[in-house]
């Protein structure tokens, strides 16, 4: 999987935007965004990250490498699915529990910056259990 200073670049040019449009957008040096794609600056802060991926329009997890894909995974709500009144949400053909679905309802309500602290925080959670 690409490292994120490839994603960074490879999402700049699927857009068409040059270095210093990103750089203005983000209120850095042109230099500084080449370094962002060179892997020069490994450690980029969260706001950078959270602003690329509005820039961008894609998921900050993409970016991160957590995800495949620079779009949100697809979720439907098993009553269209089944043609019922239920309310449980289905993804990748797999029904959420209500815990789950309480979880996705918070995720979707934050901004890109709090999806992205969120993600980070259950990361790290996940990481520490498995010790």
């Amino acid at each position: 999987m690409p490292d994120i200073n490839q994603k960074i670049k490879e999402m700049r040019l699927r857009r068409g935007l040059t270095l210093l449009e990103v750089a203005e957008y983000l209120g850095v040096k042109e230099a500084t965004v080449q370094r962002y794609e060179s892997g020069n600056i490994k450690n980029i802060k969260h706001e950078t990250i959270c602003r690329l991926a509005d820039l961008f329009q894609c998921d900050p997890c993409y970016l991160m490498g957590w995800t495949d894909s620079s779009v949100s995974g697809s979720f439907t709500n098993s009553a269209v699915a089944h043609g019922t009144n239920a309310t449980a949400i289905v993804s990748n053909g797999r029904e959420l529990s209500e815990q789950a679905a309480e979880l996705l309802r918070v995720f979707e309500s934050l901004d890109v910056r709090g999806q992205t602290e969120l993600l980070t925080f259950a990361f790290e959670l996940e990481k520490k259990n498995k010790k």
